[in-house]
């Protein structure tokens, strides 16, 4: 077995403090920090240095964050392996994505999964997309889903592998007797003179339809703020504005709502990417996820 202090390094360096990686794996702070002082101790090396109230790697800390990367994705083959001789399918999996993704993509996996592999233990962890990465070096998750943004381009993937998994549409949300609520499809330069209600600016909802908005030339006029997607549906009912939901994101319908596809040349939509850690994707548990995940994705409608 790989020593368990090499991960509490890895989620040390992944999240900044001691304070958030021990919170991130479920551990106290105090004893992350003996465990990690006691590991310097036995390497006779400094590996954190404190600036502030963030702490560094040292030089030696980065380098056995590296190697101890290199060893779990030995470990990861070496499961993948073991678990390959295995008859059936048996243990824990972890899936893990953002709160939309849960109810149209992994609960229709993990029921097939406990359709298919009666032993297997399939756990579903909201987790949001900034953070699936880190949940998944540190081992909270063994695969999750996350969506793609200007940063993706500049993933350090020594430790991850990324692949596309669907891409979801964002829809408009109009009130019920709303002008849009009886088309098929509108066209987004026909709202340009809409009051919206979306998220803050740094808040996804919001950039997703400031990027479209911006692109067709004109600039959202943004009567409510409202990010989650309870808070907005209830805006938008009692007719305070329309609003921009992803596809896979309504799979509750409102009675005092519509939600209206879109059409034309700017049509904005997330591109919902999957990771798993690498050396993982043997692993027949993994592989399984995987597969439901695949196969149970929303189509076009």
């Amino acid at each position: 077995m790989i020593d368990p202090r090499l991960r509490l390094l890895i989620a040390v360096c992944e999240y900044g403090t001691v304070t958030a990686a021990a919170e991130a794996l479920y551990r106290s702070p105090s004893g992350v920090s003996k465990q990690l002082k006691e590991l310097a101790a036995e390497l006779d090396v400094d590996l954190l240095e404190r600036h502030g109230r963030r702490v560094h790697l040292t030089p030696a800390g980065r380098r056995l964050v590296s190697h101890a990367r290199a060893l779990h994705a030995q470990w990861e083959t070496a499961l993948s392996d073991t678990t390959a001789a295995a008859r059936e399918l048996c243990g824990p999996v972890a899936l893990g994505g953002f709160p939309t993704s849960i109810p149209s993509v992994l609960t229709p996996a993990v029921l097939r999964l406990r359709s298919e592999h009666r032993l297997l233990e399939p756990v579903v962890k909201e987790i949001y997309s900034g953070e699936v990465l880190t949940a998944l070096e540190s081992g909270t998750i063994d695969l999750g889903l996350f969506v793609a943004d200007e940063s993706t381009s500049r993933i350090e993937d020594s430790h991850v592998e990324v692949t596309g998994l669907l891409d979801d549409p964002i829809d408009l949300l109009v009130p019920q007797d709303h002008r849009f609520a009886d088309d098929d499809r509108v066209r987004l330069e026909d709202a340009a003179e809409e009051e919206w209600i979306t998220g803050h600016a740094h808040q996804d909802a919001y950039i997703e339809l400031a990027a479209a908005t911006r692109a067709i030339g004109y600039a959202p006029r943004v009567a409510h703020y409202a990010q989650e997607l309870t808070a907005t549906t209830a805006l938008v009912a009692a007719g305070l504005g329309i609003a921009a939901v992803p596809r896979i994101a309504m799979t509750v319908p409102h009675p005092e709502v519509v939600q209206v596809p879109l059409t034309g040349d700017q049509v904005p939509r997330r591109r919902v990417l999957l990771a798993l850690r690498r050396g993982s994707s043997a692993n027949p548990r993994v592989a399984a996820a995987v597969t439901a995940l695949q196969e149970n994705v929303p189509g076009p409608t």
